[in-house]
């Protein structure tokens, strides 16, 4: 019994050597894809210098091209909605820093007191122009701005 198992899993393996050696011989029997090259190369940019006298007469004669460039792409609305009757006056918040969360926290407080701002970034700072004439409210602003640990103050303009 033990003769005829160990005679089986010889089989067994001797076929599988045998089929693995017919693959690889049938693998290297297949060639290598073929490749053409085409040498239809053309430095034609389809316009010439001498017909065409200025610069968007060059572009305009560029001949269309399939392919376009990724771009980003940005929306700007300007609400034309304020009066320009008189000068209006103006705040200028001073804060203790100037970062994403500070600036963010300081839109939701002036657009809770229905205040329009102004904020003006230069180099790493920022200026904050409060464009109001109530002081009351802007003082408000100044002491909710205390609840979101920003510190500030205001100068009047």
């Amino acid at each position: 019994m033990r003769l005829n198992s160990l005679f089986i899993v010889f089989i067994i393996l001797l076929l599988l050597v045998l089929s693995g050696g017919a693959l690889l011989w049938k693998f290297s029997q297949v060639g290598s894809p073929h490749t053409t090259v085409v040498q239809n190369i053309s430095n034609d940019l389809g316009y010439s210098y001498k017909e065409a006298g200025n610069w968007f007469e060059k572009i305009a004669a560029f001949t269309k091209n399939d392919s376009i460039l990724p771009t980003n792409l940005m929306f700007i609305e300007i609400n034309d909605n304020a009066k320009f009757d008189q000068p209006q006056k103006y705040f200028e918040l001073v804060i203790n820093r100037c970062d994403f969360y500070s600036v963010f926290c300081i839109t939701r407080v002036a657009n809770e007191f229905k205040v329009n701002l102004t904020i003006v970034k230069k180099g790493d700072d920022a200026i904050i122009y409060l464009n109001t004439d109530d002081k009351k409210a802007v003082q408000d602003i100044v002491s909710n701005l205390k609840k979101y640990n920003i510190h500030s103050k205001i100068k009047e303009d």
